[in-house]
């Protein structure tokens, strides 16, 4: 049952980041609706799901936005796949250890999001972006990150080991 959700949730986020979250700027920045979703599967069900889910969400957002397709399945992969990994340590409950992934799994992407761009010759300007919108970025992600936990916490059952 959890799978169907998954990908239920998958669809939606694609349609609403394409439909919705495209049409506002708040700043001049977009928020990424996809990297609080990876964090929080990640979190949940560990590092396979996470990786999956990401990599299926990259691929999907490659084929309709990006005139490269692989940087950003690669990218949400390895950011599900390595946050899951570290599941053991994660207190899956509190909402703060996903606000700090959140946090860091956003400037993950931008970092190698520009050096795979540097790397194929996309130019892209990494200064100007370093200074002013990342911040806003990682701000407006973890405030979705909220929202994300909030509805997952309802939607799923995740599972819970006691020791």
């Amino acid at each position: 049952m959890n799978k169907i959700k998954t990908v239920l949730i998958i669809l939606l986020n694609i349609v609403i980041q394409s439909t919705i979250l495209s049409r506002f700027s708040l700043f001049g920045v977009h928020e990424n609706l996809s990297i609080p979703i990876v964090v929080a599967l990640a979190i949940g069900f560990g590092a396979y799901t996470g990786g999956f889910s990401g990599l299926v969400i990259g691929l999907i957002e490659d084929i309709l936005f990006s005139p490269v397709i692989g940087m950003r399945a690669l990218i949400y992969f390895v950011l599900g796949f390595l946050i899951g990994s570290s599941e053991a340590g994660i207190n899956k409950e509190d909402i703060r250890s996903g606000i700090i992934f959140t946090i860091l799994g956003t400037i993950f992407y931008l970092i190698v999001y520009y050096i795979i761009g540097y790397l194929i010759g996309i130019n892209i300007s990494f200064k100007e972006y370093l200074f002013g919108p990342i911040f806003l970025e990682m701000l407006y992600n973890s405030i979705i990150y909220i929202f994300v936990f909030k509805i997952f916490n309802r939607v799923y059952d995740f599972p819970r080991f006691r020791l």
